[in-house]
């Protein structure tokens, strides 16, 4: 057996190659760290979730968003954070301390300070959560909440996904010649930087800008347990996700829609950027061929409210609508159609409309795989007597397979964020079949007189933690078919 890398003959079980250390076994290394980092993550919910609980009242509840003494929580936040870069890092080592003084942190925090038990925004008396839980306050019943339960589970998965990482450091004696070894095992990451430094330098305008626009705003999913008020939102616990679990029924038609719209759209797509692709790698002239996926590729750039102004003029139920004239004229029809405005049509004419406009956009990978399929695979099935269908049937679509499901996988990742598509073209008539939840955010937060943005960001925070499991599970998905994954 040979070394990938550099040809060298391989010792019988060989683990790593002894000239340039590369490892030989083909499966990819699981890394603990991902499983160190989901941990700390879940702490992170925990810290926002309720502490103590008040069995009879939901809003009565008590935690990190409630404390008197608010650094304590950005102290512990901090120590997270602080812990996340350094595993990243790999510095495991450090992040024993970092994770250690936010446990710390909390115990002092749940045990030392006071907490603010609200009756209203300018109304709240102070309680220590053990006082609570010992003696209970005016015959109240409080239990331990589940911020307190997922705090300690992620603190105990990211201790241990930590532990045994730093135990493989005493597993790495490899064998190798120095000089053969990669930087990333040769130098430390400070040695690494410092060699890069001026990369990092030109970095740090663009580092800059991800943390203020893309992380610091993370901060602002805490309002999702308070009811939000400009001067002073204060903190009420998980009552707005039993609203939206229970009572809610708009929240739940949304999330239908969004399924709904999302997958058909996905499946619809590709499957027409497939039969587009195939008809196109048909075509024998050039010049044809180019003319023809130029036209089919313009509306891709075209904004979504140019898109819906002129379907809106085409299908427009008046006498200016071209469909509805034809449709007319031909006696197909007795009276106008509203296809965007009938909630027997406006989901047919939502993926028309999605097909015209991005199906063109995705042929371009297609493409790409069939221009790469070897030309002596069609003639030597040509020479055995095979058709046009059977070359199409037996090596075309199974040249194509891995890639038709590594688009399929990587867009199933996105299928929560539907906006744009259906905000220009939705109106009230066809909210049950069209409301999805990112235009249920933005109708119910700036729409209503009486806008409740506590509950609005519990529906984001929802919606996001939807994608996550869908990008895990496409990530998981992605490395089973192409070997690697999609983060």
């Amino acid at each position: 057996m040979q070394c990938k890398s550099c040809n060298t003959e391989l010792p019988k079980r060989a683990k790593v190659c002894p000239k340039c250390g590369t490892k030989v076994n083909d499966k990819p290394e699981g890394s603990l760290k991902v499983i160190a980092i989901i941990g700390l993550v879940v702490a992170m919910i925990g810290s926002m979730m309720p502490f103590v609980q008040n069995t009879e009242d939901i809003t009565d509840a008590y935690s990190y968003m409630n404390i008197s003494v608010p650094a304590m929580w950005y102290l512990f936040i901090l120590c997270f954070v602080a812990s996340i870069i350094l595993i990243v890092l790999k510095k495991e080592k450090l992040s024993f301390i970092s994770t250690a003084l936010a446990a710390v942190i909390f115990i002092v925090s749940f045990v030392a300070f006071d907490f603010k038990g609200y009756t209203s925004r300018t109304n709240f008396t102070l309680h220590r959560l053990t006082e609570l839980l010992s003696d209970g306050y005016n015959g109240s019943n409080y239990v331990i909440g589940a911020g307190s339960v997922l705090l300690i589970l992620g603190l105990i998965i990211g201790v241990v996904g930590c532990f045994i990482d730093v135990l493989q450091y005493f597993k790495k004696d490899l064998g190798v010649d120095k000089k053969y070894l990669t930087n990333s095992i040769n130098r430390s990451i400070w040695t690494t930087m410092y060699y890069h430094r001026g990369f990092y330098i030109m970095f740090i305008p663009v580092f800059i800008m991800i943390v203020l626009f893309y992380y610091w705003p993370m901060l602002g999913c805490r309002y999702a347990f308070t009811r939000y008020v400009i001067t002073d939102p204060y903190y009420v616990g998980l009552k707005h996700f039993k609203q939206m679990f229970t009572n809610d029924v708009y929240f739940w038609q949304a999330f239908r829609n969004t399924l709904i719209l999302s997958i058909t759209k996905l499946v619809l797509n590709t499957g027409a950027a497939v039969i587009i692709s195939l008809l196109l790698n048909e075509i024998v002239s050039l010049g044809f061929k180019k003319t023809v996926q130029t036209i089919v590729y313009l509306p891709h750039f075209m904004s979504w409210v140019v898109v819906a102004s002129v379907f809106k003029m085409i299908l427009d139920p008046n006498a200016s609508g071209v469909v509805n004239s034809l449709l007319l004229k031909w006696n197909l029809i007795n009276e106008p159609i509203y296809f965007l405005g009938d909630t027997k049509y406006w989901r047919g004419t939502f993926y028309v409309m999605n097909v015209w406009k991005d199906t063109g956009w995705g042929t371009i990978l297609f493409l790409a795989t069939l221009s790469g399929i070897s030309p002596d695979l069609y003639e030597a099935a040509q020479i055995d007597g095979a058709n046009r269908w059977k070359r199409l049937l037996y090596i075309t679509l199974p040249a194509l397979a891995n890639t038709i499901i590594t688009v399929f996988i990587l867009n199933l990742a996105k299928v929560m964020n539907l906006f744009e598509s259906v905000f220009v073209t939705i109106n009230a008539a066809v909210y049950s079949v069209g409301q999805v939840l990112q235009t249920y955010v933005y109708f119910k937060t700036f729409s209503s007189g009486n806008s409740d943005y506590g509950y609005t960001t519990a529906v984001g925070l929802f919606k996001s933690f939807i994608g996550m499991l869908l990008v895990l599970t496409c990530n998981f998905l992605s490395k089973k078919v192409r070997g690697r994954g999609i983060v």
